[in-house]
């Protein structure tokens, strides 16, 4: 290896002009931005500074010692070393979640609600035990025929906003107690506002919708739910008219809409929902402490003024949204669920619709205290609703296979602290719900799966109403079952099976029920945890010999994840898919589609969703994944949801290793912390490659994020080595010769692992391979 001598440049000017490019590049990063800041003591003096430096707080948690403010970016290092045992870390957007697929059957079918007269005869009449999914499985039919509907109960919903009024959603008639809006801005509807966004009134549908609608039996609705639900439905009741309910799993419980997401759509700062977190454990301890459950707004209860409460005696918290986390299960809004669990708050959460590769479970659902819940795919919920989509009829041959099944979209486990992460499921495919404006949808997410268990652990809750909260949590994952599901789910992805209400109920009833939180491995390597939840890694990097493995046969839905230990070496990985087999003649495989392999290449990002690769394949296929991220890159086979029989298929995964083994500096940077280095680019160089690589990447529990910002010899900055990859690393193309300038940033740091500084290394290379060292 050849290192470029250094040039005889003035040590002095070199200082001159790293100060200069080291305050220019301040004052071009310099911008107002938003931050989550852990006080770990009190904040008074912190929120002092942050007035002195001209930032402004935007909130003041009352039950962890931590402030969400804006700042200017550059004061941001000031603040930090004026408290140097706090921690900050920027304000993340959580996505407004978004149905995987979605039909409106408000303008396929006319449909009316049972009123009055009707209803009264209708209620003397044998009634259909509810909407498949949402009563009949999990047996929450039984625990409402019991008398166990979530009477008394409340379960605050933090979303979009829930709809209170009855004339547009009949469905949740009586039910939406009140809300708070946690969004800014004067034209912002409230929370119980029939302006909002559908999610938190389909999601409330879900927990506790209690109507009944009449469609025309002649629609694909009543004739598909008739043919593949007959249980869910009451055909022709009336002549020409068939009765199919909407009632959720805690039909009389009533609802608090706790409001973070616009109605005009977009995204939630993660500071505004940390917000509604800790006003709802608030609200709770307040109602521990005997304070009186009376709304602080008098003459409220209209859409546009709900009533407001200081106390209550929440049951349940439904929070069908999240997002990526660096440090599953201790980060602040992680840290959360476990103050609502002690105060008495069951905490349900959606793994996230980001699979169905692993460890792609966001925060809260990464939380200790959460009972996180996957979205199962049940065999007449899609049947009909592909009959809805292509025609009647086509829903059997679309989804040939006759068992019940992971969806596919539904989050997987681990954690990267090596828990299965995901709890229990419930079915989250082709939901009946009713939106704010009143419209019937059929829709598919976790979003959907996570509230039918919430109105599950209220109905648990009226039952047994001195059981505690982690009892609560605990019986419905301890009673679960594994066999409802046909396609060999394993506990990453069913996590204990399906959700079993009496069951629950039983063991709570018999004592049976284990009251500790999870816990996971919480070793520093990811690829140590996911081994010790059960799960073997396939090494691959320098020295490597390529490792063979087989699917074996995967029955339709099933998944097999492959955890391939990508190291700092690795400048490419191959995949060979071959020898796809399946067992079933091609005459008697899906009619449409053949029977295949599904496939996802996940990036080493862990809870979050980076696809690198993804497809459809019934034959040998090759996968080349050029200069892979640090980690455990997941790939995820499926023998597809559509299938009529199993299939299977031999991977074959190598790497290579040529990077250049020379480093042109190395260091350790603290949180917030900025390390200058330069580097002397002679001319007739075509090409230069930085990478910045450090110890606590993603194959690291937690993963710390490092940036590297560059300089060329123009004060041009560069922030394409500003993001959340790892290593970071940034090719320059026919560069300007002279004196370039990076710049370490410890974003963000943890502090855990190696001491309080994050360790790295950088490597300057040019096009032949050659190492230039830092000056």
């Amino acid at each position: 290896m050849i290192f470029h001598n250094k040039p005889k440049v003035n040590k002095l000017l070199i200082s001159s002009i790293s100060l200069f490019f080291a305050c220019a590049s301040q004052a071009t990063i310099a911008e107002n931005a938003d931050y989550i800041v852990n006080c770990k003591s009190e904040c008074s003096t912190l929120i002092e500074k942050v007035a002195t430096l001209g930032g402004t707080v935007t909130n003041k948690y009352q039950n962890v010692n931590a402030i969400s403010i804006t700042l200017d970016s550059d004061a941001r290092t000031t603040l930090m070393a004026s408290h140097p045992n706090a921690s900050i870390a920027k304000d993340k957007l959580f996505s407004l979640p978004s149905p995987k697929d979605r039909v409106e059957l408000s303008q396929s079918t006319d449909f009316t609600v049972m009123t009055g007269s009707q209803l009264d005869k209708f209620s003397s009449t044998e009634k259909p035990d509810g909407y498949e999914f949402n009563n009949i499985i999990s047996g929450s039919a039984t625990m409402n025929a019991a008398g166990f509907t979530g009477e008394g109960t409340v379960v605050v919903v933090i979303d979009s906003g829930t709809a209170n009024n009855d004339a547009l959603v009949p469905a949740l008639a009586g039910s939406v107690i009140g809300g708070e809006n946690f969004v800014p801005g004067d034209a912002e509807p409230s929370a119980t506002s029939s302006l909002n966004g559908s999610h938190g009134t389909w999601v409330g549908t879900m927990i506790a919708g209690h109507a009944y609608f009449l469609f025309d039996s002649a629609s694909t609705l009543a004739q598909s739910v008739n043919q593949h639900m007959p249980s869910s439905i009451i055909y022709d009741y009336l002549p020409g008219l068939s009765v199919i309910p909407m009632f959720g799993s805690a039909p009389d419980a009533d609802l608090y809409a706790m409001k973070v997401f616009p109605a005009a759509g977009g995204g939630a700062p993660e500071s505004r929902i940390i917000a509604a977190m800790d006003r709802a454990i608030t609200m709770k301890t307040n109602y521990n402490n005997g304070m009186p459950v009376v709304p602080v707004n008098a003459g409220c209860g209209a859409e546009e003024d709900p009533c407001i409460y200081n106390s209550m005696n929440i049951s349940v918290i439904n929070m069908s949204l999240g997002g990526g986390t660096l440090y599953a299960a201790q980060d602040l809004e992680d840290s959360l669920t476990k103050l609502m669990l002690d105060v008495g708050i069951t905490l349900v959460a959606s793994a996230g619709n980001e699979g169905h590769a692993a460890i792609t479970g966001g925060s809260p659902g990464t939380g200790l205290g959460t009972l996180t819940v996957g979205a199962a795919s049940t065999v007449g919920n899609e049947r009909v609703l592909r009959d809805i989509q292509y025609g009647l009829g086509i829903g059997e041959i679309f989804r040939p296979s006759s068992h019940h099944q992971m969806a596919t979209f539904s989050s997987r486990g681990p954690s990267a602290d090596g828990r299965a992460s995901t709890d229990v499921v419930a079915n989250g495919f082709a939901c009946l719900v009713q939106g704010p404006m009143g419209g019937i949808n059929l829709v598919n997410g976790t979003s959907f799966s996570a509230p039918m268990v919430a109105g599950a652990a209220s109905t648990l809750i009226e039952a047994f109403p001195g059981a505690s909260a982690i009892k609560i949590r605990n019986a419905l994952k301890q009673s679960a079952n594994p066999s409802i599901l046909g396609d060999n789910s394993s506990e990453i992805d069913q996590g204990a099976g399906f959700i079993d209400v009496p069951a629950a109920y039983n063991l709570i009833a018999s004592n049976g029920v284990d009251s500790n939180i999870p816990k996971g491995h919480g070793h520093k390597s990811v690829a140590k945890n996911v081994q010790f939840a059960g799960y073997p890694t396939i090494n691959v990097g320098k020295g490597s010999a390529a490792v063979m493995k087989s699917t074996s046969a995967l029955k339709p839905g099933q998944v097999a994840q492959f955890f391939i230990d990508v190291k700092d070496e690795t400048d490419q990985v191959s995949i060979d898919i071959s020898n796809f087999t399946s067992v079933l003649p091609p005459e008697n495989q899906n009619q449409f589609f053949g029977d295949d392999l599904y496939y996802i290449v996940q990036d080493a990002i862990t809870h979050n969703e980076v696809t690198l690769d993804s497809g459809f394949i019934n034959g040998d296929h090759s996968i080349v994944l050029d200069n892979p991220q640090t980690g455990i890159i997941r790939l995820a086979i499926m023998g597809d949801w559509t299938n009529a029989g199993d299939v299977e298929a031999d991977i074959t995964i190598a790497s290579t290793s040529s990077k250049p083994s020379g480093t042109s500096s190395l260091g350790k940077v603290t949180q917030d912390e900025q390390l200058l280095d330069s580097f002397y680019i002679p001319d007739g160089t075509t090409q230069i490659v930085f990478e910045l690589s450090w110890k606590n990447n993603w194959s690291a529990y937690p993963t710390d994020d490092l940036d590297m910002i560059l300089f060329d010899p123009d004060f041009n900055l560069n922030f394409d080595g500003a993001t959340f990859s790892s290593p970071e690393r940034v090719v320059i193309n026919d560069p300007t010769p002279g004196v370039w300038l990076s710049i370490i940033q410890g974003y963000t740091v943890h502090g855990v692992n190696y001491g309080p500084a994050s360790p790295w290394l950088i490597r300057v290379s040019d096009q032949d391979g050659n190492v230039i060292a830092a000056q």
